[in-house]
């Protein structure tokens, strides 16, 4: 298939999509990320950017950064035990207290991604 054709498709989708003739399902993220963090933690903004990171290289992984400043972080932090920042938790489950090594980190995403 040479560009023109391709472009021709591409174009063509999009116009089926605008008219509802092709119904576009959001994917559903396969690993969500979230990362409990506190304002005045020194390690919180290391833990979110590596999971930032991560998330930039793995297709299906998405992160969340709640802080317990907030009513949000605060409900998740309560229901999940977390009394110490920054906490790491992958598809609901708390994975790591504290700022993991980059290692650990990417072979737990990539643990759940396979098992996903």
């Amino acid at each position: 298939m040479d560009e023109l054709e391709m472009i021709r498709r591409k174009k063509m989708l999009e116009l089926m999509k605008k008219m509802g003739i092709v119904e576009v399902k959001p994917r559903k993220p396969e690993v969500v990320i979230e990362v409990i963090t506190s304002p005045t933690c020194p390690y919180c903004p290391v833990a979110v950017q590596m999971a930032q990171e991560i998330a930039r290289k793995y297709r299906g992984v998405i992160v969340k950064e709640l802080s317990v400043a907030t009513p949000e972080g605060r409900k998740k932090a309560m229901e999940h035990n977390i009394l110490a920042t920054p906490a790491i938790l992958i598809n609901n489950k708390v994975e790591f207290i504290g700022v993991p090594s980059l290692i650990e980190f990417e072979r737990k995403v990539r643990e759940k991604l396979s098992s996903a």
